[in-house]
């Protein structure tokens, strides 16, 4: 082939391949601006659902760290109404609902928490004219807490039946020597438990658990009823209690100490427990003592 040939070949290639683009400005310009907006609204959409999926994630765990959250009605639903919505936990870490909206075992008002303050008027009403109730003694290192004071307890349901609720009562007064205000201060208590505990039968035993105090003890027969009498407690808190258990199972325990609080009164314990054994133990079968 001579150098003609070769031109000629060439042409012919170069007219039956496809035409270069355009190298007009504007519409390479068009062109770019168009391929511009593709890739932006490309971003802008792949942006907006992460940020979706983002605001999603972090409402979970804002709603319940580590778990997964509750459909939004139904954490927003109430909790059903049982008549026993107080819930929390007791002494064991167990969760226990308690009556009447309480959320612990305590009842500050109500008629559960007037049965209380009925047994305090009660027990300051059997006090001897040789002793003066003391309304202003307070539990050492706490001056806003009273020692005469009455307190409800909530303890248990018999058999889980809600409407059958075991109860303790318990009043609590300070106590002077009549007309001699330097002769210290100590207290009396009384304990009323209704019918359904599990405690103890025998009126020693019975005496001998009230707070564990254990000690020495005697049965009395008083008016004609067995009572269990600990004439010296084991424990510093307590002197002596008296103790007795009805047929229908309602217990009544009456104890005293020679002062006020569980540690030693500013003003000084009195030399010897508020009442004699012949005086405390009538008292645990006082009737106004036997809470229903």
């Amino acid at each position: 082939m001579n150098e003609q040939e070769l031109r000629d070949s060439l042409r012919e290639v170069m007219v039956a391949s496809s035409p270069p683009p355009s190298m007009n400005p504007n519409a390479a310009l068009d062109s770019a601006r168009r391929a511009h907006k593709r890739r932006r609204a490309t971003f802008a959409g792949a942006a907006a659902g992460v940020a979706v999926v983002a605001m999603a994630v972090g409402t979970a765990f804002a709603l319940s760290p580590g778990e997964t959250p509750l459909p939004i009605d139904q954490a927003a639903q109430p909790p059903a109404n049982t008549g026993v919505v107080g819930t929390g936990k007791d002494g064991g870490g167990t969760e226990t609902q308690f009556p009447d909206g309480q959320t612990d075992r305590t009842a500050r008002n109500g008629p559960q928490a007037a049965k209380g303050e009925a047994l305090l008027q009660s027990l300051k009403a059997k006090m001897p004219s040789t002793l003066t109730v003391d309304t202003k003694a307070t539990h050492q290192g706490d001056p806003k807490l009273p020692v005469t004071t009455s307190q409800s307890q909530f303890r248990d349901y018999i058999n889980g039946d809600k409407n059958k609720q075991i109860w303790e009562y318990q009043a609590t007064v300070a106590v002077t020597k009549q007309g001699s205000s330097n002769a210290g201060t100590g207290r009396v208590m009384v304990e009323t438990v209704t019918p359904g505990g599990s405690g103890p039968t025998d009126v020693c035993d019975l005496a001998k658990n009230f707070w564990g105090i254990g000690g020495t003890c005697e049965t009395r027969v008083v008016q004609g009823k067995t009572v269990g009498v600990v004439t010296q407690s084991k424990d510093a808190r307590i002197d002596q209690a008296v103790a007795y258990r009805y047929e229908d199972g309602t217990t009544v325990v009456v104890a005293q100490s020679k002062q006020p609080n569980n540690a030693e009164s500013a003003d000084g314990p009195m030399a010897q427990p508020p009442l004699t054994l012949e005086q405390l133990a009538p008292l645990v079968l006082t009737p106004d003592f036997k809470v229903s």
